[in-house]
């Protein structure tokens, strides 16, 4: 048996006696003053975190804003917002428009998570794994990091297989336990079934099935070690996507495959399929050559 294939099923095994389920303020309590290295977290530096601040504002805003309004989201004092924002211009990771005198997330950004990507080894390891499968099945390929949140971050993508603009951007997050990769969290990432149906409430779907049904595609999941959504998620896209689980046993990375569903017939899903666990089964043990944290 492949080991990708014994670490899943030592997953199920101990979800069977509940020792991987946990609830996210469980899972959110149990990081306290150590990271999950073990390592002692120092002091937090107060202007370090007022920064972070402002850059998640800016983050999550739907339009640029003005230095008013970080200071409300934010909590910070205007002025303190206001010179953290013009000193983060001056490096360039703000953009400042003079017209309506509104900030918004700097084109530096970009080069930092370009940096992220090479300095991990995505780039050197993963990456070209990802173009061999994407060509050899004709499918756009994505690969995205498990948080402690249950969320999914986008790493990476490649292949031509539609139009993926629309879809993917490098370190979007998906919305929690939506589609083929999310149910592949819902059935590896150890969430109990309460709060997978408390947060069931606020997926993203084209066509939302109902949790009674979710759940019978979630333990077909775990019972194949692949996730299936044949236009649900989005319209007209079938989607597979397989776990990706570190050599410690944790669900570490979801591989999603997509296409347009008239390109998928049975025969076609099959061999996606095999060949994205066949990825899972060479990536897996290099997981720990890699800085996904």
């Amino acid at each position: 048996m492949a080991r990708h294939a014994i670490l899943r099923d030592e997953f199920i095994l101990a979800t069977k006696h509940e020792v991987e389920s946990v609830t996210l303020p469980e899972r959110v309590a149990e990081a306290g003053p150590e990271d999950t290295s073990g390592r002692t977290v120092g002091k937090p530096v107060g202007a370090i975190i007022s920064g972070l601040a402002v850059l998640r504002a800016l983050h999550h805003a739907q339009r640029p804003l003005r230095a008013s309004e970080v200071a409300r989201q934010t909590g910070l004092h205007r002025g303190t917002a206001f010179n953290i924002l013009r000193t983060f211009q001056r490096e360039g990771m703000v953009a400042y428009n003079e017209l309506d005198q509104t900030y918004s997330i700097g084109v530096m950004m970009l080069e930092l998570a370009h940096g992220v990507l090479r300095t991990s080894g995505l780039l050197d390891v993963i990456r070209p794994e990802m173009f061999s499968l994407a060509e050899r099945v004709g499918v756009t390929v994505a690969l995205a990091k498990v948080e402690k949140s249950y969320d999914l971050v986008l790493l990476d993508f490649v292949g031509g297989g539609f139009r993926v603009d629309s879809y993917f951007s490098v370190g979007r997050r998906s919305r929690r336990f939506s589609g083929a990769s999310g149910l592949v969290m819902a059935a590896f990432s150890g969430a109990q079934d309460e709060f997978i149906e408390q947060e069931f409430e606020h997926t993203e779907w084209f066509r939302r099935p109902s949790f009674e049904e979710y759940r019978e595609r979630m333990l077909a999941t775990r019972a194949r070690g692949f996730a299936l959504d044949q236009g649900n998620r989005r319209s007209g896209l079938t989607q597979i996507a397989v776990p990706i689980f570190s050599q410690q046993g944790p669900l570490a990375l979801v591989l999603t495959a997509a296409n347009f569903s008239y390109t998928m017939n049975e025969q076609k899903i099959t061999e996606v399929a095999e060949a994205m666990l066949a990825f899972a089964d060479r990536i897996s043990p290099e997981l720990g050559r890699l800085r996904l944290d």
